[in-house]
């Protein structure tokens, strides 16, 4: 059926082959169901896959009812956005609307130039450096535990392993060969000896240009710092529309600042062979300069209406006065379990792995007072990245600066755990969140069923113990958080004595959370109905039910 409703639209001439994806629909009040629809089809003009949902938007909205006698509404569309006649591309798969008009090509051949991308993968030599004194010493973790979290940030990466690992002393990090003379020179050696290696990854935030430049100079193999291997992980996580928009645009400074690194003899090379796409005389550093400007431009017109149907999003929330908690922490510290764990929504699917969520998402939940509340679930922190890198994540995370609530969760079990959590706390205040936000900060210590038996049970009074996938301590969390929501919303818990059945019982279930009722005993006409309301609320039902009565 749903094949012959794109043939009458499209024509069925212009279609060579479908491609059918599963999505699902749903009925206003009922349950969700599944069915097939053609979302991707292949033209005879190009072989280029395209997406009906983005292309056709119009067609799907006035026509999706013909899979039922009733208007229904898209609750899940799978979208291919770039395909080949061989099968799905691997490249990041933007919208149109966010490509440059120099076109996917040449960005993507200035971005695997400077990340140094391969279909194959790579082979890490993984260097830790950590300063031993001075001002510039960490002091919380430890080199080795910083290494752990290198190794793990490697292999989250899919076809990227490590060979070997070293710890490497330094006064500081302002070297132009980042390392002294003599590391330098025994990890070129090194490099040189072990041909499985294919490139390094140095564990600082972010190497300087000329750092960069040097090393790969000495070394011959691609050199990666911190913000390149998160930014891969970005990539590869990324899965909706909204995501890989934040992922594109945190490339942007990164790519600046290898552009402006580049010798200038290359950067005055002629364009050659490409001078028509740019023009004649345009050098190769004005290509590229061009095609990363284009981009930045159109990621920035797209990510701002993304922050503008946020607000909206968030404004309708704000309009019917639910409460809004957000659950925040750093990578893979638990916070997507927890959630699920206190809302019960099945379809969060939490995964062991760093970075596995990317989008922030809205979850509805009810504390025991019977009061609804959302839940957003919100992308990890990590600590040894520019600031810039979350800061492309603004528009999203801005519902958890927002929010009335926030939940820390920390992994009590991991052994950097302290450190995680300061990163945390330093990113938070780094928000400009407002102090009654930051007061009203809920810090909970994760994965307590993971500790040894004499550890949890010698818990600490500046977090509460839980566990969200073995359900230990959550009444207790719940109890918290609603004292904290009823706080900072201005709620109050009260017994409303009203008329069996009458309006103002309907109004109360409508407008506020009936957490009770119970008979007045001393006249059977009368009940006690015990709600959480807002006293913006409470004045309205003072002005609707008791104005003018003694």
């Amino acid at each position: 059926m749903a094949v012959s409703v794109v043939q009458r639209t499209l024509g069925a001439a212009s279609i060579t082959r479908f491609l059918v994806y599963n999505f699902t629909l749903k009925m206003p009040g009922s349950n969700a169901f599944h069915c097939n629809s053609a979302l991707s089809y292949f033209t005879k003009r190009n072989e280029a896959a395209q997406c009906v949902y983005n292309k056709f938007a119009k067609f799907f909205a006035p026509r999706v009812a013909v899979f039922g006698d009733v208007p229904l509404w898209c609750n899940r569309f799978a979208c291919i956005h770039s395909c080949s006649k061989n099968g799905l591309d691997d490249r990041n798969p933007l919208d149109s609307d966010i490509e440059d008009e120099t076109g996917e090509e040449e960005y993507q051949e200035l971005y695997n130039r400077f990340m140094r991308t391969t279909e194959m993968g790579h082979q890490l030599l993984v260097v830790q450096p950590y300063v031993k004194w001075g001002p510039s010493k960490k002091s919380i973790t430890t080199p080795e535990l910083q290494l752990e979290e290198a190794v793990a940030l490697v292999r989250t990466l899919r076809r990227w392993t490590v060979v070997d690992t070293e710890i490497i002393s330094l006064k500081n990090f302002d070297k132009k060969t980042f390392f002294g003379k003599g590391n330098l020179e025994r990890l070129q050696q090194r490099i040189r000896k072990d041909k499985k290696i294919t490139g390094v990854f140095v564990s600082t935030n972010i190497l300087k240009g000329v750092q960069h430049r040097e090393l790969e100079d000495h070394f011959r193999v691609p050199v990666f710092d911190r913000y390149t291997v998160v930014i891969q992980i970005f990539r590869e996580h990324a899965r909706t529309k909204e995501a890989k928009l934040q992922v594109a645009m945190a490339e942007i400074p990164y790519l600046w600042s290898r552009l402006r690194s580049i010798h200038e003899t290359a950067a005055s090379r002629p364009q050659g062979a490409s001078a028509a796409v740019g023009g004649p005389g345009e050098t190769y550093l004005e290509l590229r300069r061009r095609v990363l400007s284009g981009r930045e431009r159109k990621l920035s017109r797209s990510l701002e209406s993304l922050r503008s149907q946020r607000q909206l999003l968030r404004g309708n929330r704000q309009k019917h006065g639910i409460p809004v908690v957000a659950v925040v922490g750093y990578t893979n510290a638990g916070k997507t379990s927890l959630v699920k764990a206190l809302t019960g929504d099945d379809r969060l699917e939490a995964r062991d792995e760093l970075f596995a969520t990317l989008d922030v998402t809205v979850h509805a939940g009810l504390l025991p007072c019977r009061l609804q509340v959302l839940y957003v679930d919100t992308v990890g922190f990590i600590s040894d990245i520019p600031t810039q890198l979350l800061e492309s994540f603004r528009a999203t995370l801005e519902d958890a600066m927002l929010a009335d609530v926030i939940v820390h969760v920390r992994d009590v079990s991991h052994p950097d755990s302290e450190a995680q959590a300061a990163n945390v706390d330093e990113t938070l205040r780094s928000f400009d969140l407002t102090p009654e936000l930051l007061d009203n900060v809920i810090v909970v210590g994760n994965k307590i069923d993971l500790l040894p038996a004499e550890v949890a049970d010698a818990t600490r009074s500046d977090w509460l113990p839980v566990s969200a996938t073995r359900s230990i301590g959550l009444d207790a969390l719940r109890e918290k958080i609603e004292a904290a929501v009823l706080r900072a919303t201005g709620r109050t818990s009260m017994a409303i004595r009203v008329p069996s059945g009458g309006e103002e019982c309907r109004w109360l279930y409508r407008e506020a959370a009936v957490t009770g009722v119970s008979a007045d005993p001393r006249d059977g006409q009368y009940v006690y109905v015990r709600v959480v309301i807002s006293d913006k609320q409470l004045g309205q039902f003072k002005r609707r039910f008791l104005s003018g009565k003694a």
